[in-house]
């Protein structure tokens, strides 16, 4: 049985999410429809955007963390998590453009909800493991 305050901090994950990936598809399709950049490439530099927001929101509204304790070492462990995330969603990513063919930006939709569970428990049991 999964405790409720779980779920609350899930959804709350979730929404953070939500928020994140708005900001990643607004970079993505900003990096490659205007600079033309390959939207594979686009995706990583768009990653690391909507990461930092991310971390900011979870650590201090998902887990009630003050934003300054431990940030550089919090930060590093979000950071890890949040690679491999990105490696199974740039997986997915090019598997749902190149090989499904679907538009990418309806790709990266797809591809980040694969990779949240990845994220929060990554980040639940590990990153901001109390």
């Amino acid at each position: 049985m999964i405790k409720r305050g779980t779920w609350i901090q899930f959804f709350r994950f979730a929404l953070v999410g939500v928020v994140a990936t708005v900001i990643n598809l607004a970079f993505l399709y900003f990096f490659t429809e205007f600079f033309g950049i390959y939207y594979m490439i686009s995706a990583v530099f768009a990653f690391f955007i909507a990461d930092i927001s991310k971390y900011v929101l979870n650590k201090t509204w998902t887990f009630y963390e003050r934003l300054k304790d431990n940030f550089f070492r919090i930060y590093c462990k979000f950071l890890l998590i949040s690679l491999i995330a990105l490696g199974i969603n740039l997986l997915f990513l090019y598997l749902f453009t190149e090989i499904v063919g679907i538009y990418y930006l309806y790709s990266q939709v797809l591809a980040v909800v694969i990779s949240l569970w990845i994220n929060f428990l990554g980040s639940k049991f590990w990153t901001f493991r109390k």
